[in-house]
């Protein structure tokens, strides 16, 4: 069971959908700052890829797409590492509106990572997909 679930008293799975109460308690319990932890490499990589930029242009165009819960220090973490990774490259860039700033971009590790990325995402929204209409039909 979910640890911010704990003490609550489970919810009888004996009548009716198991599955759905399941995840009613699932969804229930949900954190969107917990998924976002999971899919926030791939975010990053998806924003890069239309076109390079900087740490707060990179959080912009995420909370922009609808990841309004995203955290500055998650996104500059994100960068470094993925860069560290070898997945981004980097540059530094003047800017008129106050110090330099550091772009990144994807280079053909970060573009592989992307894809194959992006596969495990589609499975993974498939299935739950498949999960959630079987239960509802």
């Amino acid at each position: 069971m979910c640890s911010s679930v704990v003490g609550r008293a489970p919810r009888d799975r004996s009548e009716g959908s198991g599955l759905a109460v399941h995840l009613m308690e699932v969804v229930e319990a949900m954190d969107p700052s917990q998924l976002l932890k999971g899919v926030l490499d791939l975010a990053v990589l998806a924003v890069l890829r239309d076109a390079d930029g900087y740490g707060y242009d990179v959080l912009r165009r995420l909370r922009a797409a609808g990841l309004e819960d995203v955290a500055d220090a998650s996104v500059y973490g994100t960068l470094r590492r993925l860069f560290a990774a070898g997945a981004l490259t980097s540059y530094v860039q003047p800017s008129e509106e106050g110090p330099h700033r550091k772009y990144y971009g994807l280079n053909k590790t970060g573009l592989d990572l992307l894809a194959q990325s992006t596969k495990t995402w589609n499975h993974f929204a498939d299935t739950m997909s498949v999960l959630l209409l079987e239960e509802a039909a």
